[in-house]
């Protein structure tokens, strides 16, 4: 222990020693460069105090233009959407103006058709009435034309009566 206790008294004693070993020779430090250390501190000083004021005013310009940028990305972002609601309204409205044309061209057509339709029939009506004419003249015409033969064919008969008892009597005279 006493052992001990003198080796720390030692290095206590060698570390004082080395504490103003090393305070003597900044002291010499001092003497010599003092000066030069001085202004070099000042100048250090100065140059950190500009570059955090350089910094601060760069952070600044960051922070505004970053606002700028944010405000202009808002704008832009009201502006498309904006315009998208525009745009659907007009895609809306034209596909109500699309469905209406659409609508109303197919109750124009409905309405032709029916209006076809009505003449369609209207006109088969007067060829059926056309032809039911045209039979019953056919027809009565057929009648009478086989009301004639059939008196030309009578007469025909009754030629054909007088031609042989017109043959009988000539053969009769003539023997």
């Amino acid at each position: 222990m006493a052992r001990n206790a003198s080796d720390t008294a030692r290095k206590k004693a060698e570390g004082d020693s080395a504490t103003q070993i090393g305070d003597d020779v900044d002291k010499i430090r001092d003497i010599i460069f003092g000066g030069q250390m001085r202004e070099y501190a000042s100048r250090f000083d100065q140059l950190e105090k500009a570059i955090i004021a350089r910094m601060d005013k760069l952070g600044e310009d960051m922070d505004k233009r970053l606002d700028q940028l944010s405000s202009r990305l808002a704008a832009e972002k009201d502006e498309r959407k904006s315009s998208d609601n525009t745009i659907r309204t007009q895609l809306r409205d034209s596909e109500k103006q699309i469905k209406a044309a659409i609508a109303e061209s197919g109750e124009g057509w409905a309405a032709e058709a029916v209006e076809l339709h009505n003449n369609v029939i209207a006109e088969s009506e007067e060829l059926v009435e056309l032809i039911e004419k045209a039979k019953s003249e056919l027809l009565k015409n057929l009648h009478t034309e086989f009301a004639r033969l059939d008196q030309q064919k009578i007469a025909t008969r009754d030629l054909a009566q007088l031609f042989s008892d017109l043959g009988r009597d000539l053969k009769q005279e003539s023997k």
